[in-house]
């Protein structure tokens, strides 16, 4: 009985060390994702009004960015822990952004006009696709690791904010020009590029997410229409439209304006090397590694540029 009553105690205090070290795990955990939420949001900050300090940008775009972003953030997404308006968010950062640089002046020119009007189309039909896409699978895995505390998921939102800052950097960029150069060839080639581009995203878009909404397809890898000559023909769209609007803005650019250019990289850099083509395929790896089919298909087909694949799929 002494025997036993030793034993409980020992196995009592075992369970409250291993509780007070899991606490303390979790109190270091919860340091870390704080200072990393920290400093995700002062860089961001200091990238964007930096960008407006060093451009002769208005701080009032960068300030939109972050007060969208955050009202959607803390209104909906911590209190509901969910991801499922972060697109529509973004979407509507994007045309707050377009529309405060295009009536922050009475008058625009065609090229400034043109310009807003192609990055408008561009963010409603990606935040519609977007958004009918999260509609339909209910939620977004990339997200449920970061949904359980406040500050590292406020580093998506705040990254966010760069994303639709950055990328509309040639919007902004132009619109602070007066007066425009006259149109003339780098107008005309980057539109026909944005135009091109547009219709592979959009062809793209809608050619996976038929495939995907047929039941019969369930677990399996999409190798058809622009899809069996890219592995991913919407990012190659969505680049090349940002580099033929930046193509078109910078008619207009001298000095530190120039800069914009960082839109088209930055996109192609999360796209290709961050948040695009590695999670995907990482992903598909883990999914459908060991098929001989998948191996095939990724093995002949171009990841980005479609091109015809190697061998026939």
């Amino acid at each position: 009985r002494t025997r036993s009553a030793g034993a409980a105690a020992l196995a009592a205090a075992a369970a409250r060390q291993a509780q007070q070290q899991q606490q303390r795990g979790k109190e270091g955990s919860s340091a870390k994702s704080l200072v990393q939420g920290l400093v995700v949001g002062i860089l961001v900050a200091v990238v964007v009004f930096g960008l407006s300090a060093l451009l002769g940008l208005s701080p009032r775009f960068a300030a939109i960015a972050f007060a969208l972003q955050w009202g959607f953030f803390l209104l909906h997404g911590w209190p509901q822990r969910s991801e499922k308006l972060y697109d529509a968010s973004g979407s509507l950062t994007h045309l707050a952004l377009v529309i405060a640089a295009l009536t922050a002046d009475p008058f625009r020119d065609p090229r400034q006009l043109v310009a807003g009007i192609l990055s408008v189309v561009w963010c409603t039909r990606l935040g519609t696709f977007l958004f009918n896409r999260i509609a339909r699978d209910a939620k977004d895995e990339r997200f449920d690791k970061l949904k359980t505390n406040f500050w590292t998921f406020s580093i998506v939102w705040n990254l966010q904010v760069a994303w639709v800052f950055l990328l509309q950097l040639p919007i902004l960029a132009t619109n602070a020009v007066h007066p425009q150069p006259p149109l003339g060839l780098l107008d005309a080639i980057g539109w026909s590029m944005w135009a091109v581009g547009f219709v592979v995203e959009a062809a793209a878009d809608a050619q996976k997410f038929s495939f995907r909404s047929d039941p019969a397809n369930k677990g399996r890898f999409i190798t058809t229409g622009l899809w069996s000559y890219s592995r991913h023909p919407n990012y190659f769209g969505e680049i090349l439209m940002w580099v033929g609007l930046c193509t078109s803005c910078s008619a207009s650019f001298s000095g530190w304006s120039w800069l914009a250019w960082l839109s088209p990289a930055f996109n192609a850099f999360l796209l290709l090397k961050v948040s695009g083509v590695p999670m995907l395929e990482k992903a598909g790896e883990e999914k459908w590694g060991d098929d001989p089919a998948y191996r095939h298909y990724m093995q002949n087909t171009s990841c980005i540029v479609p091109w015809f694949p190697a061998e026939p799929l």
